[in-house]
């Protein structure tokens, strides 16, 4: 009878690490199926995919093409513009530029242009981390519209060291001190 139960217990453990040792979760998501264009996506959150710049840091111009639903997230130099997931109401492209890594300007573009009108505000962030001499009481962001205009949804914050604008519409931005309602030509060092 030992030799019974000897069988049955060996044959019992060797049944079950052959089940388990090779097998997968069968409730895990199977990742070996490609997504396909056009199919909804949840919760993914695109970023930009440009090769690094020579120098190190973040590259001076990324685009990043979106679907409706789809968040974004894009770098370049001292500027990050960020679509929340489902902000936009159309597929678009959009590219962020800046003439170098320090500028305190960018220059945003949205295509088509009928995309950019924004359901959700997206959040267009100025790093100010080396900049010199920043009054953050008067620090704004501004954004061009034939002329330079004082932005009206931003705050400034000291202890990120960064001047944060929500726009509905995306153009051309550039952070620096309100004094009126046109920006100053940089910063005192």
């Amino acid at each position: 009878m030992k030799n019974l139960s000897l069988s049955s217990a060996v044959l019992l453990a060797a049944l079950t690490m052959t089940l388990t040792s090779c097998s997968r979760n069968p409730v895990a998501p199977d990742t070996s199926l490609a997504v396909q264009p056009g199919t909804p996506t949840t919760g993914i959150l695109v970023e930009q995919d440009n090769p690094p710049t020579p120098d190190g840091g973040t590259p001076r111009s990324v685009t990043v093409p979106l679907l409706t639903g789809e968040e974004g997230k894009l770098t370049a130099g001292r500027w990050t513009v960020w679509v929340r997931k489902n902000s936009i109401k159309q597929a678009a492209s959009i590219r962020l530029t800046v003439a170098d890594p320090a500028s305190l300007e960018c220059q945003i573009e949205v295509t088509p242009a009928s995309a950019n009108d924004f359901q959700s505000p997206v959040i267009v962030t100025c790093d100010l981390n080396s900049v010199p001499s920043v009054d953050w009481a008067n620090e704004w962001m501004f954004s061009w519209d034939g002329s330079w205009n004082a932005a009206a949804d931003v705050s400034a914050h000291p202890n990120q060291q960064n001047v944060v604008g929500h726009f509905t519409t995306l153009s051309n931005c550039q952070a620096g001190p309100k004094l009126t309602d046109k920006p100053n030509k940089g910063h005192k060092g």
